[in-house]
């Protein structure tokens, strides 16, 4: 349950903007969460299953509203043109982002992160066999039709990628893939893949002997950053500028474990070593100098930013029996924290203009209104309350003025 306050609303959706355009204007409208839950790693058995959440920011609410009874973890999510796209088990997910209904699915064996172009949804790929052991591919790169999710093309090793792939970012036309066989235990590699989509053309970077192992890969400024967990024991950070074809990698200092949670904020990237009570950062121009962001936090499993206001997303879970999100603004305080399930690792945050919102007038007066006044079911009660974003770009429920 919710550990902020708040009050159910069955409302009229109105936009405080205080200053700003109309069609400028964006805003958080919900943030999906991914719950893993958790199996009996000696049986197999799934104890928690797997769970799509929605968090409403205005209206503070959190709901389960799909059961991915088939998936035992999932990898990655992303939102385009209101539907979201999610990663799971070995499954691409195609979801309604209003109604929440499953869409369409379809079999992505090894799946692990994706990234959009010209249509098309790319993934990077690894595995292990029911033996635990690391899964050859003859393709560690693939993509699918973004509206039918059908298999549209591969690049195979010969011509791409020779390892299991995770990260990958998108800059114009040209993809970036983290290269860390990170599957084959105790033989990581550490390159960062360019693929051109246009000339259909592929090189590597080499990260040097402590670049192994990039696992987060972003893009900020037209370069490339990776967070490299390495042999799990320590970390490192690489920087690719791919004009100058330059790269460079440094290790994290008093890093004693790899690095779990991590979001780039600009030009600084936010991130979380395993086993530290801290949430550290560095600059993309100076990734050996770091500082510390927050002070005393918890071991944060999944992390995204609301790119509207800013503000922290982080997850925290004891991976079997709870799960909550931490809201913290830009300074690092704690806005709010609310309850979802058993490990949340991928949170999306659906960011919409406020061009989209329509002003419903509607009569609702009992508790349990079917609807909410934008169309999603909801348990609320219509008593003088209204729906406002304001220029901060947040959704809240106040008493109607």
């Amino acid at each position: 349950m919710l550990k902020m306050t708040y009050r159910f609303a069955c409302v009229i959706l109105t936009a405080a903007l205080f200053g700003g355009s109309m069609n400028a204007q964006s805003y958080l409208h919900q943030v999906f969460v991914l719950n893993e839950g958790w199996s009996n790693w000696q049986t197999g058995e799934m104890m928690e299953p797997v769970t799509l959440g929605v968090y409403d920011p205005g209206l503070q609410s959190y709901a389960v509203v799909d059961t991915l009874e088939d998936a035992g973890f999932v990898s990655d999510a992303f939102l385009l043109n209101e539907r979201l796209y999610v990663a799971a088990d070995g499954q691409l997910l195609m979801y309604d982002a209003n109604s929440f209904a499953l869409l369409a699915s379809t079999e992505a064996t090894g799946i692990r992160r994706m990234a959009h172009a010209e249509g098309l949804i790319y993934v990077t790929r690894g595995d292990v066999d029911e033996t635990g052991m690391n899964l050859p591919f003859d393709a560690y790169l693939q993509w699918f039709d973004a509206e039918t999710l059908l298999l549209e093309g591969e690049l195979q090793v010969n011509a791409g990628p020779q390892y299991a792939t995770e990260g990958i970012v998108l800059i114009e036309n040209q993809l970036f893939i983290g290269v860390n066989n990170a599957f084959d235990w105790g033989n990581e590699v550490g390159k960062i893949g360019r693929f051109d989509l246009n000339m259909e053309e592929y090189q590597e970077w080499d990260l040097g002997e402590e670049g192994k192992n990039p696992n987060h890969l972003f893009a900020s400024g037209g370069q490339i950053l990776s967070v490299n967990n390495r042999d799990y024991g320590s970390t490192s950070i690489s920087v690719l500028n791919p004009p100058s074809e330059s790269v460079e990698t440094v290790l994290v200092s008093d890093a004693n474990a790899g690095c779990l949670a991590a979001r780039m904020d600009g030009e600084t990237l936010k991130y979380q070593i395993t086993g530290e009570g801290q949430v550290r950062q560095s600059h993309i121009s100076s990734p050996a100098a770091s500082t510390v962001w927050l002070e005393d936090s918890p071991a944060y499993y999944g992390v995204i930013i609301d790119p509207v206001s800013g503000d922290w997303y982080g997850s925290v879970t004891d991976y079997s029996t709870y799960g909550y999100i931490e809201i913290r603004d830009t300074e690092g305080a704690l806005q709010g924290e609310f309850d979802c399930g058993v490990s949340p690792g991928v949170l999306c945050a659906d960011v919409r203009n406020i061009s989209q919102v329509t002003d419903i007038d509607f009569d609702r007066t009992s508790f349990g209104a079917p609807i909410d006044a934008i169309g999603r079911k909801t348990h609320a009660s219509a008593n003088g309350f209204e729906m406002i974003i304001g220029a901060d770009g947040k959704k809240a429920v106040r008493a109607r003025q």
